[in-house]
């Protein structure tokens, strides 16, 4: 792993500022995970169609199962007193576990996501914003000076790439069954597009970052993983990533990726700027950069799929 001898990527935003004082509202003391999700928009329509089609196909089946335990209760001889116990926990336990999927993913899919869509459609850039994983909340980043800030940042930003993963997203039919699925804060992320309109801030102050707040003085403080090109020390992931990249054919991309780590080692810092370039030139060949690295930690030993 480098030294520490680049500028401190552990900023603080300003109390009174818009981005603070948005972040705010929507804080239950865990923080926030942003990205600028820059997938290009006909991979995005593909993703809306194949969740639309599986939440109207979970939202039938269990219409249809709670048709059927309703009618298996009111029509046939009247049970036992015994049998009508366990009939009535039947019913206890199947609608609970219907609130609990239409809950965590029919009602945020069709009273967020399409919302989303209908109100702003797709576009080149969008805002991701979702909150921590509650088992990672000791791994977001913190002024503890006895680590390094090469190491914390390495830590938090694995942390958020794994955090962010789409193959995980709950409107994904994979993440049904995961422990580690995620849902994206809407309200946070019409309020963003809000604000963004108004110029309170932009865009790109949501870039791949990890936001916490420090309760002791309410101070926000931002960890900017969009520059976590000088951090990369797992030399089996790295080479996991280029092979990637060299087997589908885009070695222009691979050359643009190790163009902006040579550059960062001499500048020391990438600009947001930079960054935001590579990752469009990603998107336009079909690839969502941050999307690649999520897949490339999570599967250290075997193939990447996207």
């Amino acid at each position: 792993m480098k030294p520490s001898t680049i500028a401190s990527r552990f900023k603080q935003l300003p109390r009174d500022s818009a981005l603070a004082q948005f972040m705010s509202r929507h804080d239950d003391g865990h923080g926030f995970i942003t990205r600028l999700d820059r997938s290009p928009a006909s991979s995005k329509r593909l993703t809306f169609a194949k969740a639309l089609a599986m939440n109207i196909c979970i939202f039938l089946f269990v219409t249809a199962l709670a048709f059927v335990a309703i009618h298996k209760s009111l029509v046939g001889p009247q049970p036992s007193q015994h049998r009508l116990a366990v009939l009535v926990t039947e019913d206890v336990l199947l609608f609970a576990a219907i609130l609990v999927i239409l809950r965590s993913t029919t009602v945020p899919f069709f009273f967020g996501e399409c919302r989303l869509r209908f109100q702003h459609g797709f576009q080149a850039s969008e805002i991701v914003i979702r909150r921590p994983p509650t088992t990672a909340s000791s791994s977001l980043p913190s002024n503890n000076k006895t680590v390094g800030e090469d190491q914390r940042m390495e830590r938090s930003w694995r942390m958020a790439i794994h955090a962010i993963n789409p193959q995980l997203l709950y409107s994904s039919a994979g993440a049904i069954l995961s422990s580690d699925y995620w849902t994206m804060e809407y309200t946070a992320v019409f309020d963003a597009l809000q604000c963004i309109a108004a110029g309170e801030f932009s865009d790109e102050d949501l870039e791949f970052a990890v936001f916490r707040k420090d309760n002791t003085n309410g101070i926000w403080s931002v960890c900017e993983l969009w520059r976590m090109h000088e951090i990369m020390c797992d030399q089996q992931e790295i080479i996991m990533f280029k092979t990637f990249l060299t087997a589908s054919g885009k070695q222009e991309l691979l050359n643009i990726w190790q163009e902006m780590l040579s550059t960062s080692s001499v500048e020391r810092s990438p600009s947001p700027k930079a960054y935001q370039v590579m990752t469009e030139k990603f998107a336009r060949e079909g690839l969502d950069y941050e999307a690649i690295w999520s897949q490339v930690t999570e599967n250290s030993t075997g193939p990447i799929s996207l």
